[in-house]
């Protein structure tokens, strides 16, 4: 995460729904499904020259998030 200069560097924020849902996969009560991840954008172009395995989840409702 990119810092103002001559800011001090602050804790990332617990969100304990954040961190449930990235646990369990399910957003909106509903499980989400596993679907190609999009390697066309920067980060996914990213991922591939690393040789990281990148995973998408998408939600019924259209909300996806990218894991690694």
């Amino acid at each position: 995460m990119a810092q103002l200069k001559g800011t001090t560097p602050t804790r990332p924020v617990d969100d304990p729904l954040l961190r449930r849902m990235l646990a369990t996969h399910i957003h909106c009560g509903e499980p989400m499904q596993l679907v190609p991840a999009d390697t066309s954008s920067a980060i996914g172009s990213q991922e591939n020259q690393i040789g990281g395995v990148l995973l998408a989840y998408r939600c019924a409702c259209g909300f996806t998030f990218d894991k690694r």
